[in-house]
Parts: C-alpha cells; sequence; structure tokens
C-alpha cells in the first residue's frame, strides 16, 4: 500500500531540522499476526534444540527488487501453499547451518553444506515451523511445503531473528499483501438525531462532617437544603446545563436556566 513517510536523515535548513516528504510502499500484514507465527517458532524451535530460544521479530515490510536480490542471495528457500496465499520460508546457508548444527548442540557453526543427516532435521524444522503459518497464508491444516530454486511472485517479508542459543535468522514471505481494509459508510451527525442519550441531574446537599459520612447505611435519610435547590444536567457526565431542580406532576424535575445552542456556549 502507498503510504505517506518522511525520508531519513533530516537536513537543516534555517536552524529548523526538515526531511523530504516522500510516498513509499508499507505492508498491510498486521504486525499482531507476525507476532502470533513468531511466538509459535520460537517454541517449535525451543522443542527441537532442547533448549529456550531467544527470537526478536522484524517487522513486515515491502522489500525493492534489489532488497530481493540480497535476501534470497544464496538462500534455500520452501515454499508453503496455505488457503489463502503461498509462503516461503528462506534460509541462507550460514542460518540453516546454525539451525541445524543446533539440534546436535553446536553452538558455533559456520556455513556450509549440509550433510544428509543435518538437511533431514532442517526439513523436520522447516516442517514444524510452517505449521505456524495459519495466520498470515491460510488453516494451518492446509499448509505443505516444498524445497523450490527460484523465488518470484513474494511481497511482503519478514524476519525472525534467534538471538540464543545460535545466531540465525529465518525470513518469511508472502506472496501477496493482505488486502486494505474496506471503506465504511460515513457517519453524519444527522444518523446520531434517534440515539437514546442517559441525562443525570447532580444536586448539592451541603457538607456533612466526614465521620457522619462514614457512619452512613442503604435507607439513610438526608434532609434536602431548604429554599431553591440548584442542581446541574449532566449527559455521560459532561456538565450540559444547570437549573433549579423540584418536583413536578410527582416527579422530580429540573428547571433550566440555558439551552446550549452551539459547542462554544458555555452553560450559565
Amino acid at each position: 500500500m502507498r503510504c505517506m513517510g518522511f525520508e531519513r536523515p533530516s537536513a537543516t535548513i534555517a536552524g529548523r531540522r526538515v526531511r523530504l516528504m516522500t510516498f513509499e510502499d508499507r505492508s498491510l500484514l498486521p504486525v499482531s499476526a507476525a507476532c502470533v507465527v513468531a511466538s509459535g517458532v520460537r517454541e517449535t524451535l525451543s522443542e527441537l534444540i532442547g533448549e529456550a530460544v531467544l527470537l526478536k521479530l522484524y517487522e513486515p515490510a515491502i522489500p525493492s527488487p534489489a532488497a530481493w536480490t540480497h535476501i534470497v542471495r544464496d538462500a534455500t528457500i520452501y515454499r508453503v501453499r496455505g488457503a489463502r496465499c503461498d509462503a516461503a520460508i528462506i534460509l541462507r546457508p550460514c542460518d540453516a547451518a546454525a539451525i541445524a548444527g543446533a539440534a546436535f548442540g553446536e553452538t558455533a557453526v559456520a556455513a556450509r553444506d549440509l550433510s544428509a543427516l543435518e538437511q533431514a532435521v532442517m526439513e523436520r524444522t522447516v516442517r514444524a515451523i510452517s505449521a505456524h503459518f495459519g495466520p498470515i497464508c491460510g488453516a494451518a491444516e492446509s499448509l505443505n511445503f516444498e524445497e523450490i530454486r527460484a523465488i518470484g511472485g513474494l511481497q511482503t517479508f519478514f524476519e525472525l531473528q534467534i538471538e540464543r542459543p545460535v545466531s540465525a535468522r529465518i525470513g518469511i514471505a508472502l506472496a501477496r499483501d493482505p488486502s486494505p481494509p474496506e471503506a465504511q459508510p460515513e457517519i453524519v451527525p444527522e444518523s446520531l438525531l434517534d440515539l437514546g442519550i442517559e441525562l443525570a441531574v447532580r444536586t448539592n446537599l451541603g457538607s456533612y462532617a466526614a465521620l457522619s459520612i462514614a457512619q452512613l447505611e442503604p435507607g439513610t435519610i438526608l434532609p434536602l437544603p431548604a429554599g431553591a435547590l440548584r442542581g446541574t444536567l449532566e449527559i455521560a457526565g459532561s456538565l450540559l446545563t444547570s437549573g433549579e431542580c423540584g418536583i413536578s406532576g410527582g416527579r422530580y424535575a429540573i428547571v433550566l436556566d440555558h439551552i446550549p445552542t452551539r459547542r462554544d456556549d458555555p452553560p450559565s
């Protein structure tokens, strides 16, 4: 989705910091959905490695063509077919070696080709990770994966960085960005005219000692002050106007002093 943004770093003009306004592509994939995936991946890796995993999530973005070239360079790509769209797990050689080595208790592994046993472990790990992709590409029960040689048609990308017990990154990409939310009909003031609003009248019964207030019980009768009883009319806790309280036709009532006609009219 095209969104307005501001370039960095800023320039200083006439003593003020100024940044150039630009339009950029931003992913509509909710960070909350990526967090659900990251949480599931962390728990799965902890079980497979046999040790607690510390993981950091980088928020979803839409990389440029040049950025995609760097993301997939020399990487192994596993395509995940979901119910809503396809996804991909992207592992660079050093990251795949680190994750596979961690399953055997190794914490410092350089980039290298995986052995047949490590490759089997890696595929098992990818399969287990892909089971958590339901929130971003479809129901988990419909997921399956396959290794592919080239990448194409992917739009959204986010990354999971494993910080402990090994250092590695897992790239996750989606074939398409989620659709923008549909515009809702505008709410105009006239549509609220039939809305019911609760009014409340507050009166001042005078001052009482703190001890007498502490001794109040249900059913206690407090006398009304002599003379005119002033009160305020409130809407949802906001003061609307004031007036004189009393009884009319056997019901409690308030005679309003003033009716505001505009928002800037203060109550009297």
